[in-house]
C-alpha cells in the first residue's frame, strides 16, 4: 500500500510539473526586407532562458507558466 501511495504521489508531481510549462514559438524577420534572420538570440527578460533562431528565423522556447 505504501508503494502505491508513493507511486501516485510521484506521478502527480511529475504530471503537475509537465503542465506548469508553456511553449512559445515565433519567427524573427528583418524590419526592412522581411527576410528571416538566422542566428538571432531570443531570451526571456530577467531569466537565463533563451535560444537562437534557426536558418529560417524560427525559434521555440519552453518557459514556466
Amino acid at each position: 500500500m505504501k508503494r502505491l501511495t508513493l507511486f501516485i504521489g510521484v506521478f502527480l508531481l511529475f504530471t503537475s510539473m509537465m503542465f506548469a510549462q508553456k511553449t512559445i514559438t515565433g519567427k524573427v524577420t528583418g524590419k526592412t526586407d522581411g527576410l528571416p534572420l538566422p542566428g538571432v538570440t531570443v531570451s526571456v527578460k530577467g531569466t537565463t532562458i533563451g535560444t537562437i533562431t534557426d536558418i529560417e528565423g524560427a525559434y521555440k522556447l519552453t518557459v514556466p507558466a
